[in-house]
């Protein structure tokens, strides 16, 4: 009879198996360890992925023992900290905060061996790379081997693996401290961000407080962007060499978790797949062979979309091949034989455009010569169909914004500039001797509409304000992305290269300007002749904009704009987190580059804070009303000869009357325009038309809504206001407006 064992409750054997289990198990780890450790090559490795005061560093030696060691120091940056010959670890210090630790291990016959780890407050990110940081290119990819560490972050927040790496960005490519694109083997998390393998490291070389690229991304984010780039900072350190602060950002590109829209590569990925899996392959390593071929194809389809149009598909590539190898794979696929190319959607959009002065292809430039290009797909312009399509809906909805009532009508005479004339620099930078001719251009299938149904009116307003409070130099000029889905509107954003923003200049610019608007400033547009005609030029003489623009200002600016300046607010937290390796980051650069080269971290901080609060200072006094707004502005000009009544909200039907009267004798009607897209006309008698707004045409209760009034020719076109006019390029009606909030 067995004797049971109350604590295990199994009989005494059991236990005994259990035990032999375990040491069995023991025993298998210790010789897979062993087997392990065999296979790798000699050498000495800290174990500790993160470096923190008061923890030890500890070594891993691979067939390195202490009878071999003739030294083993650790170094603080270059000074010996400890030493001895015995393979110990290392205990940082707080004093040794932004200092690269490394153990070096010295052999009794003379081999070195070492590790290293860069002791930070941010995250840290070691690339190793056969390239040297001087020599990356913009035109080729270097592999890279990629580490980020970081303290209080998952390990699938981080990562450990290849990557490649290739010199980016404009004028800042050509500084000491350079900008990179970091593209890893595969889909990854990082320090919290959303998945992808695309990133990008700014190296903020020009921002003394490195943090304002940052922040414009945030602040778009915070006033209601649908999307934007997240970000963290990060210690770079390259091939064992501190590289200072970098800002580790999501990469603007069509994506899941990117720029949310349709994406046609999905659809080169799927007929590549298909393409490669029909092939019929002899070699050995049929799967290699399958997938480099799919990569090909994949790329092809990318770097041209005429399949689009034609659903036909010839592969140079494969034709290549067949020559050099003497193959006779099939070029030419259909690729309803592969795909549901009957199903695919219209190419209406699923597109991410730039605008920007350094476009080499400005491919979809419009009548006002507005240099835009495809950003993603890169190669849009080459599937007719998908660029007719862009190009169509971009021209009329410049059309829209130059429109008197801001909205595109085929009937309307449309305009081209002919001659961008010049910045007379000494007349205030007036831009003069421009061109400009009557063109044909047709789009029924958006006749009649108004530009907020084009694209989207909150993205104009949120980036309107970024462009106002950050006074950015290349706002509305370069890096000015906007992207569109098959259906629905456009959207301006995500706002991009904010590092010329709240008084940071580069070169020969003074960007110091608090008391004037970025919008009509003529300095601000010296340099292009399509920054005087940039849209927020046009939709500030739309009082149904300056409306929701006041309001979304009043709105923001205790919740979300007195955050940045005030004592202990968002400048003074991001500066506490950041000033340690921001100090690192100065001595290893001297500071800044470009205009205030040399200028250090608590000083760009400190005039940082200067400029928002006088910024904010100032803007305070333009927002006060929504005619201190339009008059600040000046380029809506109403006129005294036409005024519109207190409205009146019926309680019970909801229904809004209004009168509208004129002194202007020979005019004998009047258009009344509400909320932008909603439009009534009524003959003048004696003087006065009655209106009466029906509940469809007003927002819901506590909103505000905008009606503006336009008195007619008798041919129905909008009777001219010279003043507020210019040729060619926008027509200022007689006109006023009032506004007022539904209360149902």
């Amino acid at each position: 009879m067995e004797r049971k064992n109350r604590v295990w409750r199994r009989t005494p054997y059991r236990l005994i198996w259990y035990l032999a289990v375990l040491a069995g198990a023991f025993l298998l780890l210790q010789g897979y360890r062993k087997i392990y450790k065999e296979e790798r090559e000699p050498g000495v490795f800290i174990v500790e992925d993160q470096a923190e005061a008061g923890k030890e560093l500890t070594l891993d030696a691979v067939h390195i023992y202490n009878r071999n060691v003739a030294e083993c120091a650790w170094y603080v940056d270059e000074t010996q900290v400890q030493s001895g010959t015995k393979l110990v670890g290392y205990t940082p210090s707080e004093e040794d905060v932004e200092k690269l630790i490394r153990v070096q291990v010295t052999l009794k016959d003379g081999t070195v061996y070492g590790d290293y780890r860069y002791y930070s407050v941010l995250p840290v990110l070691y690339l190793e790379c056969d390239t040297a940081y001087e020599a990356v290119e913009k035109e080729t990819d270097s592999p890279v081997q990629v580490r980020l560490t970081g303290k209080g972050y998952t390990p699938t927040e981080l990562y450990d693996g290849e990557g490649t790496i290739h010199l980016r960005g404009n004028s800042t490519a050509e500084l000491d401290k350079r900008p990179f694109k970091l593209r890893l083997s595969k889909k990854k998390t990082l320090l919290g961000m959303e998945k992808s393998r695309h990133w990008v490291l700014l190296a903020n070389a020009i921002d003394a407080t490195l943090m304002r690229n940052e922040l414009a991304n945030n602040l778009s984010a915070a006033l209601g962007a649908d999307c934007y780039m997240d970000s963290r900072q990060v210690t770079l350190v390259y091939n064992g060499s501190y590289c200072g602060v970098y800002q580790l950002c999501e990469q603007i590109l069509i994506a899941e978790n990117r720029v949310g829209v349709y994406n046609w590569k999905n659809i080169c990925d799927e007929a590549a797949e298909e393409i490669a899996q029909s092939l019929k392959i002899e070699e050995k390593e049929k799967a290699l062979y399958r997938k480099g071929f799919e990569k090909v194809v994949e790329q092809e389809l990318l770097a041209d979309f005429s399949w689009m149009d034609t659903g036909v598909f010839i592969s140079k590539g494969l034709e290549d091949w067949n020559e050099q190898y003497g193959t006779s794979y099939p070029t030419e696929f259909r690729l309803a034989d592969y795909i549901d190319f009957s199903g695919l959607p219209d190419p209406t959009g699923g597109v991410l455009l730039n605008i920007d002065a350094r476009n080499t292809d400005s491919s979809l430039e419009t009548a006002y010569h507005l240099p835009i290009e495809f950003a993603d797909p890169v190669a849009g312009a080459t599937g007719k169909k998908l660029y007719e399509n862009i190009k169509t809906q971009l021209q009329t909805l410049e059309y829209a914004f130059h429109s008197t009532d801001f909205t595109y009508r085929d009937a309307d005479p449309h305009y081209r500039v002919t001659d961008e004339g010049y910045c007379n620099y000494s007349n205030h930078f007036a831009r003069e001797g421009v061109e400009y001719e009557e063109t044909a251009y047709s789009d029924p299938e958006r006749d009649g509409s108004h530009y907020s149904e084009l694209m989207d009116l909150n993205s104009l307003l949120e980036n309107f304000l970024l462009c106002e409070f950050t006074m950015n130099w290349d706002a509305m000029k370069n890096s000015v992305y906007f992207y569109k889905d098959l259906d629905g509107p456009w959207y301006l954003e995500p706002a991009w290269d904010y590092d010329w923003g709240w008084g940071n200049s580069m070169y020969t610019l003074n960007t110091w300007y608090t008391d004037e608007w970025q919008t009509t400033s003529d300095y601000y547009a010296n340099e292009t002749y399509y920054q005087t005609v940039q849209w927020n030029r046009y939709l500030i003489r739309d009082p149904y904009f300056l409306v929701l623009l006041q309001e979304k200002y009043q709105e923001a600016r205790e919740t979300i704009l007195e955050e940045y300046v005030k004592d202990g607010g968002l400048i003074d937290q991001y500066a506490e987190m950041l000033r340690p390796a921001a100090e690192a980051n100065d001595a290893r650069w001297g500071g800044s580059m470009g205009t205030f080269e040399g200028q250090k971290f608590d000083e760009g901080v400190q005039e940082l804070k200067r400029f928002m609060k006088e910024r904010l200072a100032w803007l305070d006094q333009q927002f006060v009303s929504v005619e201190t707004l339009r008059k600040s502005l000046g380029y809506y000009v109403t006129s005294d000869e036409l005024t519109i009544s207190r409205p009146r909200q019926d309680a019970l039907t909801g229904t809004v009357t209004l009168t509208v009267r004129t002194e202007i004798e020979d005019c004998k009607s009047v258009s009344l325009q509400v909320n932008g897209t909603w439009f009534y006309t009524e003959r003048l008698k004696n003087g006065q038309a009655a209106f009466e707004i029906p509940v469809e045409a007003l927002r819901g209760a506590g909103e505000r809504n905008v009606v503006q009034a336009r008195l007619l020719e008798a041919d129905g076109s909008y009777r001219m206001n010279p003043e507020g006019t210019q040729g060619g390029d926008y027509v200022n009606a007689v006109s006023a407006y009032t506004w007022f909030t539904g209360i149902q």
